[in-house]
């Protein structure tokens, strides 16, 4: 065994260049107002298309509510305060990495075993699989039981339980046996498949315990009903056919691809009913099922419900989730678009309340559940720190796609929210969120930059749009920025693709600010200016279009969505800072001689060490003049969230020690508190040239010395303070974060 000292893991950039990486600590208490109100969750990144779950997340007996966003593949976790009122569900990012990293798409809660305890049902490529979660020092963990949950067939072989990717199926127990079953469209999407648990038929047997998950195909037309092949319209007396009930009907024919199911008990009478949505309709469908839990015959069905108060209307795909929003032991309804891409992306979350009451179960209360306390933009977020009032505090200016219209059409804006606190207290204020109705500009995707082009001294602005040109404003103000039209529309016929995101700001140090624009190819494309302070000149003459070799793209994939920011350090060396589709926030050295050619060296992939969701963008600033950076990052859902080098936050961090990660590896800490040393592994799998590093809860690198094995590391804290630290591990190409407690 070695000794070494934390300090040779540093990056060797230059000769004269180490970089150490800090921790990245959420920020959720900087106070935002909109509208006169002081929001109660600005900071969650917003919404889109989230799918609600009750989870009792903090193990105290009460629900509180898990959101996964399709868009993005975002976790979001919220504490309940059991009261009835909409400040039940208080904001607590803190908890959300104790969730699998890798969920996709969809992902519900439920006990499939009875033990009180949350499971994860999630989607898997061709069908569904399924965590188990489980209790480590009162904290949640998942693993994986079931990579894909499979059915015999006709006794012979076992066949996965195929769920269409844009579908989300119903797990419950049909047939009130006490085990979870399964309800989803089959492979054609016309009839409702329904395959039984068979762990309650077969107590006693070790082959069907609960965790075996085993399924048999019960019947391929559960509810004798199909939709229609045009329309979300219901055939009813639908049979199944081809012996043995279990080939599905084909009158539906073959229907459009994507539904979602919900059940309840409309009725009470103790067995399923559904509500569906569908990919190609704004309604949801009501169906009754007039049988029982034993077999089940859907007699009526209603395309515009609840009939009895406002109907489920949302432009596109909505689907329905339960919740006791209230806190009063009855399930409430939550109606949410769960398009991939294109729905409703403000007022996009319905809440109903259940009344108890059977001839008008569900009442409309609001269309902005949780959603009207967060900073949100609609679609992709594009937000730059900027002091635009020139009172010396960094303002908040925040672009984005566009807010959804209907006929899937969107509508970019501009929106400024000032910063009214103090040098070391900040708070914003919305000021505008259409500012001078950039609006009407018509331009789509909204990405704007500040910087004096014209040698006036006041910064001017630039616009990237999803054409991938860049529109020229000039700031004609004198304290306050001031930009009342469109100066140059397509900025010297700048055209870097699609989706330009400009950044100005002198490069090559010859006093003459040039334009670095980041696009959706994943590269950065570098424009030189070869004119005057007074009079720019850019043209595609004078361009790198593959900036420092820089491309953020996942292997297979076109597109990357750079969001370029450079600033310099301490020391002087240039750092650029850029967002990706894939989410993470990658830091490269900025290499003086290779700005027109040729690469600079990577620094980190993954800057912040957390799921921010997917096309994050960013921007940096100190918000409160305490020597280290805030940073500000939007994304797909078109909220905002803040990251900051120091700890403002305590209760924001996350809560696991030992994360469950997408290849089942767990990052093991231990023993926790500690006194002399820690011991850090992976599962007991061997580190591939292990770096790690230890923080504290200023962020600041501690020097400790620590033993290396082939599988673990044992760090020595006998002469650090008492205190939380926070610690990283790099092993391969992954990164691994945990904390601790020192106390002596």
């Amino acid at each position: 065994m070695k000794k070494f000292n934390s300090l040779l893991f540093l990056s060797f950039l230059s000769m004269n260049f180490i970089v150490a990486q800090s921790a990245k600590h959420r920020v959720i208490s900087i106070p935002v107002e909109r509208t006169g109100i002081t929001l109660r969750a600005p900071w969650t990144g917003g919404m889109n298309s989230p799918q609600f779950s009750p989870c009792d997340l903090n193990q105290d007996g009460i629900q509180d509510l898990f959101v996964f966003d399709r868009v993005g593949d975002k976790v979001l976790t919220y504490i309940n305060h059991n009261n009835s009122s909409d400040t039940t569900f208080e904001y607590a990012p803190q908890y959300e990495e104790l969730f699998p990293a890798d969920l996709s798409q969809w992902a519900l809660i439920r006990d499939y075993n009875m033990d009180g305890i949350p499971d994860i049902f999630a989607r898997a490529n061709g069908g569904v699989r399924v965590f188990k979660g489980s209790l480590e020092n009162n904290h949640l963990r998942f693993d994986s039981v079931s990579p894909l949950l499979l059915y015999n067939y006709n006794n012979q072989y076992d066949v996965n339980i195929w769920v269409n990717v844009d579908d989300i199926p119903v797990f419950t127990d049909v047939n009130r046996d006490g085990d979870i079953d399964v309800l989803t469209y089959g492979i054609f999407g016309a009839a409702v498949e329904y395959y039984e648990n068979q762990t309650m038929e077969h107590l006693g047997d070790p082959h069907y315990d609960v965790d075996s998950l085993k399924f048999i195909d019960a019947t391929m037309c559960w509810g004798n009903f199909t939709e229609n092949a045009l329309t979300n319209g219901i055939n009813l007396n639908e049979t199944c056919k081809g012996g043995g009930g279990q080939a599905p009907p084909q009158d539906g024919g073959e229907r459009h691809s994507g539904s979602t199911l919900y059940n309840f008990d409309a009725d009470n009478d103790h067995d399923v009913d559904l509500l569906i949505g569908d990919v190609s309709f704004n309604n949801i469908v009501f169906v009754q099922n007039c049988g029982d839990s034993s077999y089940a015959n859907v007699c009526y069905w209603d395309s515009t419900f609840p009939s009895c108060d406002v109907p489920i209307i949302q432009p596109v795909f909505p689907a329905a989730y339960g919740i006791d929003a209230d806190n009063d032991g009855m399930e409430d309804l939550l109606i949410a678009p769960d398009a991939r891409a294109g729905g409703e992306d403000v007022n996009n979350v319905m809440y109903y309340r259940n009344t108890g009451n059977t001839s008008c179960q569900f009442q409309f209360q609001n269309d902005s559940f949780l959603v009207h306390h967060s900073l949100d933009f609609g679609t992709d977020s594009k937000a730059v720190f900027f002091d635009f009032n020139g009172d010396g505090l960094m303002d908040i200016v925040a672009g984005n796609f566009g807010y959804f219209r209907p006929f899937l059409t969107y509508k970019s804006a501009l929106a400024v929210y000032l910063n009214i606190g103090t040098p070391t207290s900040p708070r914003f204020r919305m000021w505008t969120d259409d500012y001078n109705h950039f609006s009407n500009f018509g331009l789509i995707g909204m990405h704007p930059a500040f910087g004096d082009l014209d040698g006036d001294g006041k910064a001017d602005m630039l616009i990237g749009d999803s054409n991938g040109f860049l529109q020229f404003l000039k700031n004609t103000g004198t304290t306050q920025a001031n930009f009342p039209s469109m100066t140059t529309p397509q900025y010297f016929g700048i055209d870097v693709g699609q989706y330009s995101a400009p950044l100005i700001y002198d490069v090559n140090g010859d006093s003459l600010n040039d334009l670095i624009v980041g696009k959706k190819d994943g590269k950065i494309s570098y424009y030189w200016n070869f004119g005057t302070k007074a009079t720019p000149q850019f043209s595609q003459d004078s361009v790198n279009s593959f900036f420092g070799n820089i491309n953020v793209n996942l292997p297979g994939y076109v597109e990357g969505y750079t969001c370029p920011f450079i600033t310099k350090d301490s020391s002087g060396n240039m750092l650029l800072f850029t967002g990706s589709f894939r989410g993470n926030i990658f830091e490269y050295l900025v290499d003086a001689n290779n700005l027109r050619s040729g690469g600079f060296q990577l620094i980190d992939s993954n800057l912040l060490q957390h799921s921010v969701g997917s096309k994050s963008t960013f921007s940096m600033t100190d918000l409160n003049q305490d020597g280290k950076m805030e940073y500000l990052i939007g994304n797909s859902r078109g909220g905002l969230m803040l990251y900051s080098d120091s700890v403002w936050d305590p209760e924001a961090a996350p809560v696991a020690v030992n994360k469950t990660l997408p290849d089942n590896i767990r990052f093991r800490v231990f023993p926790n508190p500690a006194n002399d040393y820690i011991e850090c592994d992976l599962s007991g799998r061997d580190l591939q040239h292990p770096q790690l590093q230890l923080f504290n809860m200023l962020g600041e690198n501690i020097q400790s010395s620590y033993t290396i094995s082939t599988k673990s590391l044992r760090i020595h804290i006998s002469s650090l303070s008492k205190g939380l630290y926070f610690i990283q591990l790099q092993s391969g190409e992954k990164t691994y974060s945990g904390k601790i407690l020192i106390q002596h």
